[in-house]
C-alpha cells in the first residue's frame, strides 16, 4: 500500500487485483516522505527494474531491517504498514483528518475470475489439488477483499475501481490528485495462470455456487455476474 503526503492519496492494495503492478507504478512517481510497503524479493526485483522507490517509512520509527534480512511484505515485529492493510487500520495511523483530506482508492474483482487466479498463483505447477480441493480448504477467503476496505457494510475508501477496467479506473483515480497514469505498468504475477484459461472452464455449479456464496457482498455490491458467453446472472 502506499500513502504519498506530497500528492495527497492511499493506494489500499487489495489481493488479486494488479495490486503490485500498480504499486510498483506508482512508487516510481513518489517523493521521500511517501509510505510504501515491502513486496516479495520477487517483485521488489522487478520494482528496481522499473525504477520504483523502493520500500521506505513503513517501519516503526527508529526501526531498521538488519543487513541482509528484508524485511517481508507482512505484519510483523517493527513493521508499522504492510501490504494488504486494511483501510480502518490505515485510517487509525494517518489519522482521520488525513484520512478526509487524501483521496483514497483500490481495486476489485471478479470474485470467480480471482479465485481461478488465486489458485493458480498458490498452485504454479503440477501436480495441483483439484479447485473443489482447495475451495474446500478454505484458502480461497483469502481472495476476500470486501473486508479490506468496508466498514459496517459500506466502502470507506473514494473510490473502488475495477480489475477489469483498469487503465481507465486508474486514470480516473490519478487524475484526482493532478497525475498521468503509465504508459503502460509492469506486469507482476501474470504468468503464472495458463493461457486459455477464463474462469467459466474452470468451476463447475457447484464451485460457482459455493464462490457466489463466500464473496456474496462483493458480488451484490459491485454488481458482479458470472459470464460464459451464453448467460448473465448472479
Amino acid at each position: 500500500m502506499i500513502v504519498s503526503h506530497e500528492h495527497r492519496f492511499i493506494f489500499v492494495r487489495t489481493r488479486k487485483t494488479a495490486g503490485t503492478s500498480v504499486e510498483i507504478a506508482l512508487s516510481g512517481m513518489l517523493g521521500e516522505d511517501a509510505v510504501i510497503t515491502s513486496l516479495s524479493p520477487r517483485d521488489e526485483a522487478l520494482r528496481r527494474q522499473w525504477r520504483g522507490r523502493e520500500p521506505q517509512n513503513h517501519l516503526e520509527p527508529g526501526r531498521r531491517p538488519a543487513p541482509g534480512c528484508p524485511v517481508l511484505p507482512g505484519p510483523g515485529a517493527g513493521v508499522r504498514y504492510y501490504n494488504h492493510m486494511a483501510a480502518a487500520d490505515i485510517r487509525e495511523l494517518v489519522g482521520h483528518q488525513v484520512w478526509q483530506r487524501y483521496f483514497t482508492f483500490c481495486f476489485e474483482r471478479n470474485p470467480w475470475d480471482k479465485v481461478v487466479s488465486l489458485y493458480y498463483h498458490r498452485y504454479r505447477t503440477e501436480p495441483r489439488p483439484g479447485i473443489h480441493r482447495f475451495l474446500q480448504s478454505g484458502e480461497a477467503a483469502d481472495a476476500l477483499n470486501w473486508p479490506l476496505y468496508t466498514e459496517h457494510g459500506r466502502p470507506i475508501v473514494d473510490l473502488v475501481g475495477h480489475y477489469e477496467d483498469l487503465d481507465r479506473d486508474l486514470r480516473t483515480a490519478l487524475a484526482q490528485v493532478g497525475l498521468a497514469v503509465p504508459k503502460e505498468l509492469p506486469q507482476a504475477k501474470t504468468v503464472f495462470r495458463p493461457a486459455g484459461r477464463p474462469y467459466w472452464r474452470e468451476l463447475g455449479r457447484r464451485e460457482r455456487a459455493e464462490i457466489g456464496e463466500l464473496f456474496r457482498d462483493e458480488i451484490a455490491w459491485h454488481g458482479y455476474a458470472w459470464q460464459d458467453g451464453t448467460e448473465r446472472t448472479c
